[in-house]
């Protein structure tokens, strides 16, 4: 069974969960605080419903009945595809962001029940009147955010302190950036914003963590061409992430080189800084490509004597952040997570499939004696919307220290 349709059939049984409390307690909101017919309202949450909904059931068949150009179609951003899928996903955000809200003023009734039945009609009023005041303001928020978080790129900054840095390697400016998913979503407007915000930034050195296009063949071009733009001291370098392999690695690494960019797989490169060298350990590590233990062993026992020592992957999984932090080095450099792309920060649960793989879905942390900084990226996948999760280009600065990786933390965003 295709692993999009596995998705569907999981997550259908959830929507139909969802969306029937939240429009039943809705629902019954506006009919205690109108005198609307209760068909007349019942039919008009039926037809929303059933729009909202309309994407996902459309792709459901498509996927069942095997029509491939209809999928494609249908997650397509051009023709009619967005009428249908914009709707979708801001409704479940919406309701996602309902639900518990919803669940609190109904379960609030539990401890004060003798209250609640002696004022009931009064009560009842009052839970309608805060149900539809906080679906109003929930569905303007929501609707903000989205357009927000989609659509522009902010600048994330992120001060590391390494123990007995070099002095010529004070300041040192590293610019991460990763899943850049060039699409008809990922424009080429959004890219050349990605790539200006980046060279603004005057770097020493930029680390691209995977991820040029989001499928097939028809975008790395493209793609290629906005990352040749990208300018620094010592160069661009970057490694294969999963949506590169399933579309044709051979053809993103030859587009990538061609245009200046340096793409290794499992290789180690002493990059001169100064009188000092930086080592940066470049690998792949994809869902159909894991790195072997003993080839890490391998890759950690080529590195050269250097004053800080750097590994570039496209996941940030476990296996890759604890061998990092057993061998020596300094900083793990990572995307993959999109920073969980739809986020409901407030319940700490990231729409996203990497939370499964996981916790280190965006910023900057601590394993060990090792640092591993992860960055939301550009570009999108299976939703064609950012919500609380922006796209990010990451900004880290090097310093000295006495004690080992003592670390400040300043973010700044830019929206464009």
């Amino acid at each position: 069974m295709p692993w999009f349709l596995r998705i569907l059939l999981i997550v259908i049984p959830l929507l139909v969960v969802v969306y029937g409390y939240v429009s039943s307690r809705l629902g019954a909101a506006v009919r205690t605080l109108t005198t609307w017919p209760h068909s007349n309202v019942r039919r008009a949450i039926i037809a929303a419903i059933a729009f909202a909904n309309l994407h996902v059931v459309l792709l459901l068949v498509a996927q069942i009945f095997r029509l491939r150009e209809f999928t494609m179609a249908l997650r397509g951003s051009s023709g009619w595809a967005p009428l249908l899928a914009y709707p979708f996903w801001g409704s479940l955000i919406f309701c996602a962001e309902m639900l518990p809200m919803l669940l609190v003023l109904d379960i609030a009734r539990l401890p004060l029940w003798s209250i609640f039945q002696r004022h009931k009609p009064a009560w009842l009023r009052l839970q309608a009147l805060l149900s539809v005041a906080l679906a109003i303001a929930m569905m303007a928020y929501v609707s903000i955010r989205i357009v927000r978080d989609t659509f522009s790129v902010r600048l994330t900054r992120h001060e590391i302190a390494i123990a007995n840095l070099p002095r010529d390697l004070e300041g040192f400016r590293i610019i991460q950036l990763s899943d850049l998913q060039a699409d008809p979503y990922t424009g080429q407007s959004k890219m050349q914003r990605y790539v200006d915000l980046a060279n603004a930034q005057q770097p020493d050195l930029v680390l691209f963590a995977g991820d040029v296009v989001t499928n097939g063949t028809d975008h790395i071009e493209a793609g290629a061409a906005i990352l040749g733009r990208l300018r620094a001291r010592l160069g661009v370098f970057a490694c294969q992430g999963d949506h590169d392999y399933w579309a044709a690695p051979a053809l993103v690494a030859h587009a990538l080189r061609r245009r200046g960019v340096t793409i290794c797989e499992d290789s180690v490169l002493a990059l001169p800084a100064g009188e000092s060298k930086v080592s940066l350990t470049i690998i792949t590590n994809v869902y159909q490509r894991r790195p072997a233990p003993e080839r890490l062993e391998e890759l950690a026992q080529r590195r050269p004597a250097a004053a800080a020592h750097l590994l570039l992957s496209h996941q940030p999984n476990d296996a890759v952040v604890n061998f990092a932090n057993a061998n020596g080095y300094d900083l793990v450099v990572a995307g993959h997570t999109h920073g969980g792309q739809v986020v409901f920060w407030k319940y700490a649960f990231p729409l996203s499939a990497s939370r499964f793989e996981t916790n280190h879905v965006s910023g900057l942390f601590r394993i060990g004696q090792t640092l591993l900084s992860v960055t939301n990226g550009l570009g999108l996948t299976v939703a064609p919307v950012r919500y609380q999760a922006p796209a990010e280009v990451t900004l880290l600065t090097l310093h000295r220290s006495s004690r080992q990786h003592a670390v400040s933390t300043n973010h700044t965003d830019e929206h464009e």
